[in-house]
Protein backbone atom coordinates (compact mmCIF):
# COMPACT_ATOMS: atom_id res chain seq x y z
CA UNK A 1 0.00 0.00 0.00
CA UNK A 2 1.29 3.43 -0.90
CA UNK A 3 1.75 6.07 1.73
CA UNK A 4 -1.77 7.43 2.09
CA UNK A 5 -2.84 10.99 2.82
CA UNK A 6 -3.00 12.11 6.45
CA UNK A 7 -6.76 12.73 6.20
CA UNK A 8 -7.26 9.18 4.98
CA UNK A 9 -5.15 7.86 7.85
CA UNK A 10 -7.14 9.87 10.40
CA UNK A 11 -10.46 8.66 8.97
CA UNK A 12 -9.26 5.04 9.04
CA UNK A 13 -8.16 5.47 12.67
CA UNK A 14 -11.56 6.97 13.51
CA UNK A 15 -13.35 4.07 11.83
CA UNK A 16 -11.18 1.60 13.76
CA UNK A 17 -12.10 3.40 17.00
CA UNK A 18 -15.81 3.27 16.17
CA UNK A 19 -15.45 -0.39 15.22
CA UNK A 20 -13.93 -1.11 18.64
CA UNK A 21 -16.82 0.66 20.35
CA UNK A 22 -19.37 -1.25 18.25
CA UNK A 23 -17.77 -4.55 19.26
CA UNK A 24 -18.17 -3.82 22.98
CA UNK A 25 -20.83 -6.05 24.57
CA UNK A 26 -22.83 -3.10 25.92
CA UNK A 27 -23.21 -1.49 22.50
CA UNK A 28 -26.84 -1.33 21.39
CA UNK A 29 -27.46 -0.96 17.66
CA UNK A 30 -31.26 -1.27 17.84
CA UNK A 31 -31.76 2.42 16.95
CA UNK A 32 -29.62 2.12 13.83
CA UNK A 33 -30.51 0.95 10.34
CA UNK A 34 -28.29 -2.12 10.69
CA UNK A 35 -29.71 -5.56 11.49
CA UNK A 36 -26.65 -6.77 13.36
CA UNK A 37 -23.27 -5.70 14.67
CA UNK A 38 -21.72 -7.96 12.03
CA UNK A 39 -23.49 -6.01 9.26
CA UNK A 40 -22.21 -2.75 10.68
CA UNK A 41 -18.66 -4.07 11.09
CA UNK A 42 -18.76 -5.28 7.48
CA UNK A 43 -19.79 -1.76 6.40
CA UNK A 44 -17.02 -0.13 8.43
CA UNK A 45 -14.42 -2.55 7.06
CA UNK A 46 -15.60 -1.87 3.50
CA UNK A 47 -15.11 1.88 4.03
CA UNK A 48 -11.62 1.26 5.45
CA UNK A 49 -10.67 -0.86 2.44
CA UNK A 50 -11.98 1.75 0.00
CA UNK A 51 -9.99 4.50 1.73
CA UNK A 52 -6.82 2.41 1.59
CA UNK A 53 -7.35 1.98 -2.15
CA UNK A 54 -8.23 5.65 -2.65
CA UNK A 55 -11.66 4.57 -3.85
CA UNK A 56 -13.94 7.44 -2.87
CA UNK A 57 -17.07 6.09 -4.58
CA UNK A 58 -18.86 5.62 -1.24
CA UNK A 59 -17.63 8.72 0.60
CA UNK A 60 -21.19 10.08 0.67
CA UNK A 61 -22.36 6.94 2.50
CA UNK A 62 -19.45 7.30 4.93
CA UNK A 63 -20.36 10.92 5.65
CA UNK A 64 -23.97 9.89 6.28
CA UNK A 65 -22.88 7.38 8.95
CA UNK A 66 -21.44 10.32 10.92
CA UNK A 67 -24.31 12.76 10.27
CA UNK A 68 -26.31 14.10 13.23
CA UNK A 69 -29.06 11.67 14.23
CA UNK A 70 -27.63 9.05 11.88
CA UNK A 71 -26.44 5.57 12.76
CA UNK A 72 -23.24 6.27 14.70
CA UNK A 73 -24.77 9.02 16.81
CA UNK A 74 -27.88 6.97 17.58
CA UNK A 75 -25.74 3.98 18.55
CA UNK A 76 -23.53 6.15 20.76
CA UNK A 77 -26.57 7.59 22.55
CA UNK A 78 -28.13 4.20 23.24
CA UNK A 79 -24.79 2.69 24.27
CA UNK A 80 -23.48 5.27 26.72
CA UNK A 81 -20.57 6.69 24.74
CA UNK A 82 -22.18 9.79 23.26
CA UNK A 83 -19.67 12.23 24.80
CA UNK A 84 -16.77 10.23 23.36
CA UNK A 85 -18.57 10.13 20.02
CA UNK A 86 -18.83 13.93 19.88
CA UNK A 87 -15.03 14.13 19.90
CA UNK A 88 -14.79 11.37 17.31
CA UNK A 89 -17.30 13.05 15.00
CA UNK A 90 -15.54 16.42 15.27
CA UNK A 91 -12.27 14.80 14.21
CA UNK A 92 -14.10 13.05 11.37
CA UNK A 93 -15.65 16.30 10.14
CA UNK A 94 -12.25 17.97 9.92
CA UNK A 95 -10.59 15.01 8.21
CA UNK A 96 -13.39 14.39 5.69
CA UNK A 97 -13.45 18.05 4.69
CA UNK A 98 -9.69 17.91 4.14
CA UNK A 99 -10.04 14.73 2.11
CA UNK A 100 -12.81 16.18 -0.04
CA UNK A 101 -10.79 19.34 -0.63
CA UNK A 102 -7.59 17.47 -1.55
CA UNK A 103 -9.34 15.19 -4.06
CA UNK A 104 -11.96 17.73 -5.15
CA UNK A 105 -14.80 15.47 -4.00
CA UNK A 106 -18.30 16.96 -3.98
CA UNK A 107 -20.48 14.32 -2.30
CA UNK A 108 -23.16 16.87 -1.39
CA UNK A 109 -22.50 19.70 -3.83
CA UNK A 110 -20.39 21.86 -1.59
CA UNK A 111 -19.04 20.07 1.45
Amino acid sequence: MENINNNETVIIEILETVKGLILEPRTDISWSTFDSKNDLIFEIDAHIQKLKLRDFSKVKDLILLFAPTSDFQEISLSSGWSNHYLNISERFDIAIKGLCKKYNLKPFFGI
